[in-house]
Formats: C-alpha cells, sequence, structure tokens
C-alpha cells in the first residue's frame, strides 16, 4: 500500500507544524537509514546513534546532507587519559587481590578516593569514570 508523503491531517498547520517536523523527520531518516545498515539490509554507514538523532531532531546538532556521515567522535588526547588510566592501572595493582574483577565495591570505593577534596582530581568521576575502569582492566 502506497502513502502520500504529502497527507497531513485537518489540524495540521504549517507555520506550527511543519519546520520542526522537517527537523525532526531528516534526523529520524538518517537514524532508519543507519539502522539498515547495522541490520545489513541496507543503508550506509552516517556515524549516527541515538544520541545524534535526538541532538539532531531537537536542533541541538546539525544535520548534514543524508548521503554524508556525522563527523568521528573525538575521545580526546593522551594528556586527558593518561592520569584516569594510570589511576585504574594503580587500582587494581593495588587492590585487584581482594577485588578480582571490577565491580561495586571496589568502583565506590575508587570513586571516593577520586573525589576527595585532598586529592585535587583533575576531572569529574563522571568524566572519567570509563577511562578509569579501562586502566582497571589494564591492570591485571
Amino acid at each position: 500500500m502506497a502513502t502520500s508523503t504529502n497527507w497531513r491531517p485537518a489540524w495540521w498547520k504549517e507555520d506550527k507544524h511543519e519546520s520542526a517536523w522537517s527537523r525532526v523527520k531528516e534526523a529520524l531518516r538518517r537514524d532508519w537509514d543507519q539502522t539498515k545498515k547495522d541490520l545489513h539490509i541496507g543503508g550506509h554507514e552516517l556515524n549516527q546513534d541515538v544520541k545524534d538523532t535526538v541532538r539532531q531532531a531537537a536542533g541541538k546538532q546539525s544535520l548534514p546532507p543524508i548521503d554524508q556521515a556525522n563527523p568521528p567522535k573525538v575521545i580526546g588526547d593522551w594528556d586527558e587519559a593518561e592520569i584516569p588510566l594510570g589511576y585504574g592501572y594503580g587500582a587494581r595493582r593495588e587492590f585487584g587481590q581482594d577485588h578480582p574483577t571490577w565491580d561495586e565495591d571496589i568502583e565506590t570505593k575508587l570513586r571516593s578516593d577520586w573525589e576527595d577534596p585532598r586529592n585535587d582530581s583533575p576531572r569529574k568521576w563522571d568524566d572519567v569514570r570509563g577511562i578509569i575502569k579501562r586502566g582497571w582492566e589494564s591492570g591485571g
């Protein structure tokens, strides 16, 4: 059954609905195309994830043309990762015998240490948790 792309309900007002819908529609179109690629049923790589879709739909992230991928995500410089990686690595060597795997107990302890004002930690825990965990996993 074919559908018309121009159909609108009687209550639809161009000035109220159309511009927002156009933005949301394009974000969802990109998401749909990426989903088809991910499922190996067509589509193409757009470097699109749900965060991109939500930001684009809300107008907080630009919408590249449909045939152009989103810019790659930059995860940061070594200088930003070195301290949290080292912290996680050292913590595993220090506490790994009692905590052979990353769990809630060790995370709570490490977070408490990281957030202790006397330690003057350079960044917030939530910003570095994943990096610290990666360091922990490397310290075995």
